[in-house]
């Protein structure tokens, strides 16, 4: 049964982590579509502006590690389940790696807004 579950993982994987990458980049035109709507407002002033983009990051789960006047900056781990099923198709050795990556090295996303 192990073994079964190993030889079904690895291609698992790979199909999650093509629909991860994907996944990823509308994620990226969300936030960039949010940041042109309220950027390009001219009713809202800059700090009710900085407080909606705030406020989509916290929403989003992500920590926010730098605001000023003008600029808001949030951080987050994203955790691949692409990886970690491509980690049970390596006997099981790849996931331990990756869980260990992703805790200790794995850079956070980092998300910018600028007004």
């Amino acid at each position: 049964m192990n073994t079964i579950i190993m030889i079904l993982s690895l291609p698992i994987g790979i199909f999650l982590l093509l629909r991860e990458k994907k996944a990823m980049r509308d994620y990226e035109a969300i936030f960039s579509d949010f940041y042109e709507k309220v950027r390009s407002d001219p009713e809202l002033p800059d700090a009710e502006k900085l407080e909606l983009l705030e406020e989509m990051l916290y929403r989003n789960r992500y920590k926010i590690t730098f605001k000023d006047a003008h600029t808001v900056r949030g951080e987050k781990k994203i955790f691949s389940i692409g990886w970690m099923f491509i980690g049970i198709g390596t006997l099981y050795i790849g996931l331990i790696l990756y869980i260990l990556w992703y805790l200790y090295f794995q850079k956070p996303h980092v998300v910018e807004f600028t007004i």
